[in-house]
């Protein structure tokens, strides 16, 4: 299993819309396993995790990721400030 965790600057609550108004299309890539987004409401910053089945699926998803979350964050009016990927090599639960 593989993870893109992407990291934004923005007011959590309109982060929050901006990336619910994207979900459905992320659930409809292929390789898609599980995401979370987190917020912090008091420091105005954010977190999505992304899970994916491979790393060939993670990769293929890269450039339409890209256009979610420009999409979410122009709607919150937030910034992404960081995206990054990784090897899942423990789960626990």
């Amino acid at each position: 299993m593989h993870a893109r965790v992407s990291t934004y600057e923005g007011q959590a609550d309109e982060l929050v819309k901006g990336f619910d108004s994207v979900t459905a299309s992320l659930e409809e890539l292929e390789g898609f396993s599980k995401a979370y987004f987190l917020v912090d409401r008091v420091g105005g910053r954010g977190m999505s995790i992304t899970f994916w089945a491979s790393e060939d699926a993670l990769n293929a998803s890269v450039e339409r990721a890209n256009q979610m979350r420009e999409k979410a964050t122009d709607q919150a009016g937030a910034s992404t400030q960081s995206v990054d990927h990784f090897e899942v090599a423990i789960t626990v639960g």
